[in-house]
C-alpha cells in the first residue's frame, strides 16, 4: 500500500477519533449540567416542602403549646386596683365615746384574678381557619390587698385610739372587698382583659414551638 494512502487512512481514523472524543466531552458536560440542574431543583423542592410543612406544623404542637401557655398564665393573670370610701358611724358604747363620731376612710384595693390552666380549664383545638382557645371565666385569687389612703374623723368627741379604730374598720372592710372582687370577676371588662391575656399567651406559645413558621388566627372563647 502506498505511503500516501496509509497516511490518508490514518488521518481519517484520527479525525474520527477526535470527533468522537469531542462528542463525548460535550455529552459529559451536558450530563453534568443536567445533573446540577436536577440537584438544584430537588434542593429547592425539599426546601419548599419544609417551608410548607412549617406553615401547618402548628397543628401538631397544640398540646405542647397548651402546656407552655398554661405555664405563662399561672396566677395571677390580671391585677387591678380600685379605690373605695368607707363611712362608719362609731358606736358610743363600743368605743367609749361621749358623742357621735363618723369616720371616713379611703382605701386602695388590689384585686388579683386567675384562670383555670388545667386541661379542663384551658384547651386548644384545630379549626378549619385557625385554632380555637377555650378558657374558663376568671375568678378572684387570694385575699384583696387593702391599703389606707386617707382617713377623717367627723364629730366633737375625742377618739383616743384612732389607730385601733382604723384597724377595726379595715378588718370589716376586707370582708366587703372580697365581695367586690367576686363581683368584678363577672364584669365584661375584666373578663375581656383575662381573655386577651390568654390569647397572647396562646399565640406566643404556638410561635415558640420548634418548626412552626406560621402562627394561625387564634379564636378565644370564655366558657
Amino acid at each position: 500500500m502506498e505511503p500516501m494512502t496509509i497516511f490518508a487512512i490514518a488521518g481519517g481514523i484520527l479525525s474520527t477519533l477526535m470527533v468522537y472524543v469531542v462528542m463525548k466531552v460535550s455529552q459529559f458536560g451536558q450530563n453534568q449540567a443536567m445533573s446540577d440542574q436536577l440537584l438544584k431543583v430537588e434542593t429547592e423542592r425539599a426546601t419548599a416542602k419544609k417551608t410548607m410543612l412549617g406553615y401547618t406544623h402548628y397543628a401538631k404542637c397544640l398540646e405542647a403549646s397548651r402546656q407552655t401557655a398554661a405555664d405563662a398564665l399561672r396566677s395571677p393573670v390580671v391585677i387591678l386596683t380600685r379605690e373605695y370610701t368607707q363611712v362608719e358611724l362609731l358606736n358610743r358604747d363600743t368605743y367609749h365615746l361621749q358623742a357621735d363620731v363618723t369616720v371616713v376612710v379611703k382605701y386602695a384595693v388590689e384585686f388579683a384574678f386567675a384562670l383555670d390552666v388545667s386541661p379542663a380549664g384551658l384547651a386548644l383545638s384545630e379549626l378549619a381557619n385557625g385554632v380555637s382557645l377555650k378558657v374558663t371565666r376568671p375568678t378572684l385569687a387570694g385575699e384583696p390587698k387593702v391599703k389606707t389612703l386617707s382617713s377623717q374623723v367627723i364629730g366633737h368627741a375625742d377618739l383616743r385610739d384612732k389607730s385601733g379604730v382604723l384597724a377595726d374598720l379595715q378588718a370589716q372592710f376586707v370582708q366587703l372587698a372580697r365581695g367586690y372582687g367576686t363581683a368584678m370577676s363577672t364584669e365584661e371588662a375584666v373578663r375581656n382583659l383575662c381573655k386577651l391575656k390568654a390569647l397572647e399567651a396562646a399565640r406566643d406559645a404556638l410561635a415558640a414551638q420548634p418548626g412552626v413558621r406560621h402562627v394561625p388566627a387564634v379564636f378565644a372563647e370564655l366558657r
